[in-house]
């Protein structure tokens, strides 16, 4: 008999390992999984929170969802670098499952896409409010947030937040004081307390700040009222 020198058939292939998942305290869990050609959607449900790490994410044919995910034996290893640059740092996002989005681990398989992440609060937003002379402007930070900065301000007569023709030049000056390390502050829209930038004149307070994590001091909140405003 002859010698049979014909070789062994491959294995088949293994799954790569999965690392230990895991998520960051106080994060808010996302998991999907969509068939190829289909559209992944992630969304933290709040502009407050935001998708800030991509736990998990295999293209091809991963196995389980949420923290149980893990790899099969067909695995595109674009996966985790794609989901998070499409996703980081936003709300929502949406993800193509495609082998023109991934590559294709797999020719002739039918592959699906598989993410695990998780959203955390914004660190910071803007917020902003405008009223005319004579009222009360009232900027509000969501719970867990106070005012960091004044981005913008402008007692007299803006255009939006940009400044117009008559501005009050201690207007990001007030604001300042009045809010910054405050979750909220009431301001009122008078002469008096930012001076007189044209006389006779309509004016408004416009304003746009950023809310920053953290929490204000304790203390006894009473109204803002300037001295020189009291009446007689």
């Amino acid at each position: 008999m002859g010698n049979n020198n014909s070789s062994p058939p491959p294995p088949p292939p293994t799954a790569p390992p999965t690392p230990a998942l895991s998520m960051s305290p106080g994060a808010t869990l996302l998991t999907d999984s969509v068939g190829e050609n289909g559209a992944l959607t992630l969304n933290c449900g709040s502009s407050m929170l935001e998708i800030s790490r991509v736990i998990f994410a295999s293209y091809g044919l991963p196995n389980g969802s949420g923290l149980g995910a893990k790899f099969g034996a067909c695995y595109a290893g674009s996966s985790q670098s794609v989901v998070t640059n499409k996703c980081v740092g936003k709300q929502s996002c949406s993800v193509a499952a495609s082998n023109s989005v991934f590559g294709d681990p797999c020719v002739g398989t039918v592959k699906r896409l598989t993410v695990t992440a998780e959203c955390t609060a914004v660190p910071s937003y803007q917020t902003y409010a405008s009223v005319a002379e004579h009222q009360t402007l009232k900027l509000q930070c969501a719970n867990g947030y106070v005012i960091t900065k004044v981005d913008y301000a402008s007692y007299g007569k803006p255009n939006g937040y940009t400044n117009g023709w008559c501005h009050a030049g201690s207007s990001v000056d007030v604001l300042t004081k009045l809010c910054v390390g405050q979750a909220s502050c009431n301001v009122p829209a008078e002469n008096c307390i930012f001076t007189d930038p044209c006389v006779g004149t309509f004016k408004d307070l416009a304003a746009k700040v950023t809310c920053g994590l953290g929490t204000a001091p304790q203390a006894i909140s009473t109204p803002f009222i300037v001295p020189s405003c009291n009446t007689p």
